[in-house]
């Protein structure tokens, strides 16, 4: 998706909901917020999806996620108690509530540019950049 969007740097704009369909799920989306406040949001997020199989199926999966903090050389114990603080669980109820708002109901769901029109499942970049143009292309013509 990233190489998608550079293509249209300027033009389009990603704003993502990271929608927690489990606990599990729910404690992986608090740690990459905090991680966010390390400024590392983005390279936890990627690692939470490379290494999806070793902790989407625990039910107590924060260890594993601190594991994954250092990697990044994140500090691991702000870390952890941003996430056992339950701050940043307000945020991810908040992005459940708008993505049971627009139906969300698995991930990733993409929306361009409407609140109707989505797109359910991972798809190619070739498929991204030609769904972004065809919109681009709607936005930018004047309405006869």
């Amino acid at each position: 998706m990233e190489r998608a969007l550079q293509q249209f740097e300027g033009k389009v704009q990603l704003v993502l909901y990271p929608i927690a369909f489990s606990p599990t799920s729910a404690i992986a989306t608090q740690a990459a917020w905090c991680a966010g406040e390390q400024g590392k949001f983005w390279e936890f997020h990627h690692m939470l999806y490379r290494r999806q199989e070793l902790w989407n199926r625990l039910a107590m999966p924060l260890d594993h996620l601190i594991d994954f903090a250092k990697d990044l050389d994140l500090d691991t114990a702000a870390l952890k108690s941003c996430v056992e603080s339950g701050r940043m669980e307000s945020r991810v109820k908040a992005d459940m509530a708008y993505g049971e708002q627009l139906r969300v109901s698995s991930t990733p769901t993409m929306f361009i540019n409407s609140n109707t029109d989505y797109i359910v499942g991972a798809r190619s970049e070739s498929e991204l950049v030609r769904l972004i143009r065809r919109e681009l292309d709607h936005v930018q013509r004047p309405e006869q």
